[in-house]
């Protein structure tokens, strides 16, 4: 079973024990483990296989078990047992937007709905809107998130693609006959979802090369394989495809297969005007075809500066290349600290706890070479907790902060995440938010406002005098939830004018302020920060994939806050 699949599994078991009426933290458990299984790097089978399932955040001993179970015999008693006698259609259509469980149950109980086909057909007819506490706009709205579901299929998160891509690398150097090899396509270019892998080797002995590729121990089918590429699909589901050519010839197959198609385009159109044609051979000059060992070469014989991969979107990189006027772009080495991390200090808000100690994540930012580190829990609830509980928790929070802050390891800023609620407010009072060094604020509920609405709402947080950080801007989760609607012209306006923080939310499902936002920010003079919102010490590893939403917009490291050292870093927050 793939990730996704155990994931899925796992959210069937917490909605039948939703729909059941179970306790809330046994839903929780399950929807957490989900949530860490669908966004890990590894493989959760070769996790189990290495006995380090509980490396995965949210994964106890209880789930541990199930799976064990599950990697063992193919199935799990306990689970067949919890989603008996419940409609099998409920599964199909759960975790659509605005579909939760026990609406998914009343779907499939009362209409028979079995399968999304089926969802959209009582939809159409217009029989969901005659269900009591339904309407039109409900029938509307569950129509609109099947249609965004559908445009979503067939691609991977990067995180997991440029995981397996490295696997496969590492695996390819082992070949003696492996000159050069790097990634292709979208991967490269880092986009935040990737269809297939593509790979370029360099050698002289491609027959060996293509041998030992298919020969990779995940190798689940060999679609086809000649002699200078092979096409195979991964257990996973995932389809990889190298090709291979002389060293003397790599950079033009390089460049040639990792720039978007109007990238391509555009440079072939440059080539034109010159007499001359491109091809991943090279580029062709009165009859004669001259290879490329590097793209640096490629594009100097064009006459433009070599294009970092993730600009090569034909919006403006070549004529930036032909002026040598292209962005120093951010680097992963520029960065200093991270400020949105969730630690396994429980602050009781009954979600998104984080696996790891502050001691554990501090030393992860030394390892790291940090030179200071924000931790930002989760609010607890309002609705769960009175005024005085509340105080009560952020206050034993802070102090077990300060007392970190004394022993003077790394720099240490005291936040909490806080939620934009419907009507703009935030969920921590005014007197708890003046106590922190910094506050990060996002939306987290009620996504289908309207546009105007939103735009008022994140709009009220940037006018908070507390709030430094508006977090993941957009709300979007790939894969399974599109951005909520708002007038970005505003809220940029807004943020500068107050002097606030736009996050780019490095965590995989979210990629976060996403690239053409943070191109606009960066043309507007708008501050960004990179941030994990880590749930591990793992999870601050994926400050690279932050770091290519950055560079795919054009951001530098004047504009991204975390790039500045300590002492000019602090001046952004009240820190004491």
């Amino acid at each position: 079973m793939t990730n996704r699949e155990i994931a899925q599994l796992l959210k069937d078991i917490a909605a039948a024990y939703e729909v059941k009426g179970e306790a809330f933290f046994k839903v929780t458990a399950y929807n957490n483990a989900a949530d860490a299984i669908e966004h890990a790097t590894s493989e959760v089978k070769d996790l189990w296989e290495e006995g380090r399932l509980d490396s995965l955040p949210g994964v106890g001993a209880s789930i541990s078990q199930h799976l064990d179970e599950l990697f063992r015999t193919g199935k799990v008693k306990h689970f067949d047992q919890v989603k008996k006698d419940l409609p099998p259609g409920m599964f199909a259509i759960n975790g659509i937007s605005g579909i939760g469980p026990k609406t998914a149950y009343r779907l499939a109980s009362q209409l028979g709905v079995r399968t999304l086909a089926d969802l959209e057909k009582v939809a159409r007819k217009g029989k969901i809107r005659n269900l009591e506490g339904f309407g039109q706009k409900s029938e509307e709205d569950i129509l609109r998130s099947i249609g965004e579901l559908r445009r979503r299929t067939g691609r991977v998160l990067l995180t997991f693609a440029d995981e397996n891509a490295q696997k496969i690398v590492d695996w390819m150097k082992k070949c003696p006959a492996v000159e050069k090899i790097e990634p292709l396509g979208s991967l490269r270019r880092m986009v935040a979802t990737v269809g297939d892998i593509d790979l370029a080797a360099a050698t002289e002995k491609p027959d060996e090369v293509i041998k030992h590729f298919l020969k990779y121990p995940k190798v689940a089918r060999v679609i086809e394989a000649g002699g200078k590429s092979a096409s195979v699909s991964l257990g996973n589901g995932i389809q990889v495809d190298i090709k291979v050519v002389p060293l003397r010839s790599f950079g033009a197959l390089l460049q040639h297969f990792t720039g978007s198609k109007h990238h391509n385009i555009a440079l072939r159109e440059l080539a034109l005007k010159k007499g001359w044609s491109l091809s991943e051979y090279g580029i062709k000059i009165a009859r004669k075809i001259h290879p490329f060992s590097t793209e640096e070469s490629f594009y100097q014989k064009l006459g433009l500066d070599w294009i970092p991969p993730e600009l090569r979107e034909d919006i403006g990189e070549i004529e930036a290349a032909l002026a040598h006027n292209l962005p120093d772009l951010v680097e992963l080495e520029d960065i200093k600290g991270d400020v949105h991390l969730h630690s396994s200090f429980d602050v009781e808000t009954g979600h998104d706890l984080g696996k790891d100690s502050f001691e554990d994540l501090i030393a992860k930012a030394r390892q790291l070479g940090y030179e200071y580190l924000g931790f930002s829990e989760h609010t607890p609830g309002l609705g769960t907790h009175s005024a005085q509980q509340i105080e009560n928790l952020v206050s034993k929070h802070n102090r077990s902060i300060e007392q970190l802050k004394s022993s003077r390891v790394i720099n240490i800023l005291t936040g909490f995440e806080v939620d934009i609620l419907v009507d703009g407010k935030l969920s921590l009072p005014e007197n708890l938010l003046g106590n922190l060094d910094f506050v990060i604020a996002g939306v987290h509920s009620s996504m289908r406002q309207t546009k105007e609405q939103m735009t008022k709402r994140i709009l009220a947080a940037i006018e908070n005098k507390y709030v430094n950080i508006i977090a993941h801007p957009t709300g979007r989760l790939l894969n399974e939830r599109e951005e909520y609607e708002v007038d970005w012209e505003q809220i940029f306006d807004a943020v500068k004018e107050k002097s606030k923080i736009l996050e780019i939310n490095a965590w995989p499902v979210r990629l976060d302020l996403p690239d053409v936002l943070v191109r606009e920010a960066v043309k507007r003079g708008v501050k960004m920060i990179i941030n994990t919102d880590s749930h591990a010490v793992d999870h601050l590893d994926n400050m690279r994939y932050g770091v290519s939403v950055a560079r795919r917009g054009w951001a530098q490291k004047k504009d991204i806050v975390n790039t500045l050292p300590w002492v000019e870093f602090k001046k952004y927050f009240r820190v004491k």
